[in-house]
């Protein structure tokens, strides 16, 4: 029928592997191989990162993955409000957007307005204001680094957390204003290091506002390791706040 607007679900993005093909070679690459003839408006979402002792096959955070393609929108909301709001834009896109949701979220709650709203594509939200640092994050982060920030405030250290909302288009002048006014940056993401999402965000730093900075561009990521099932061990693997208020006081030159 004319108009319909598909939204697959995946069970989780681990097992979206296997139609990875599909999203990349298809979906991706239909507008620009026909010319913008034919457009491909269809949301793929489901649940990504790591829960609670689910493995090292079950575990795993993607936005890198499909942000690495052009073609792709990719989406990472942290609140319930944002959630809704990021998911009608979605499905009003001509283009295709993966839609990654914390596996870990789905137990948060918010206020949502009832109201008609939709939150706009590439655009980020300033979670909270502050002056002496920026911590950049999304998705499952956006919690650690409000509790670590809250931390650091009883110290004396003001840290602005800046939620991507969404990873690609990224929202270049949010990052690129906030750090010019707090010359030292921190990035949290819970996935893997390596050419991973705050790699990007640090090249644009490093590129754009190198100038402005009082310290390193530091990254608190996931460990460089497949997920470990041991609850101590995975524990270990996984961001939390205490690392990111230790990154912190490491460019804020905080003992």
């Amino acid at each position: 029928m004319v108009g319909l607007r598909p939204v697959i679900e995946m069970m989780t993005w681990n097992f979206a592997l296997l139609a990875i093909d599909q999203i990349i070679n298809s979906a991706a690459k239909m507008r620009y191989m026909s010319g913008g003839q034919i457009g491909v408006p269809i949301v793929f979402r489901g649940p990504g990162g790591a829960a609670l002792q689910l493995g090292a096959q079950h575990s795993q955070a993607f936005e890198s993955f499909y942000a690495h393609v052009p073609g792709l929108k990719v989406v990472a909301p942290a609140t319930p409000a944002d959630a809704k709001g990021l998911l009608k834009s979605a499905i009003r896109d001509e283009d295709p957007v993966v839609f990654m949701e914390g596996e870990m979220l789905y137990n948060m709650k918010g206020e949502v307005p009832e109201t008609e709203y939709v939150t706009p594509i590439g655009v980020a939200d300033i979670k909270r204001p502050g002056r002496d640092a920026t911590i950049i994050c999304h998705s499952k982060t956006v919690g650690a680094a409000l509790k670590a920030a809250q931390e650091l405030a009883e110290s004396g250290v003001e840290a602005e957390v800046i939620d991507l909302r969404t990873i690609r288009p990224l929202d270049e002048r949010a990052i690129l204003e906030s750090v010019a006014r707090t010359n030292r940056c921190v990035v949290a993401e819970e996935g893997w290091p390596f050419a991973g999402v705050g790699a990007q965000v640090v090249d644009l730093i490093q590129r754009e506002v190198f100038d402005a900075l009082d310290a390193p561009v530091l990254r608190v990521s996931g460990a460089d390791v497949p997920m470990p099932y041991n609850k101590q061990l995975e524990r270990a693997a996984k961001v939390d706040a205490a690392k990111i208020v230790a990154a912190v006081k490491r460019v804020a030159y905080v003992a």
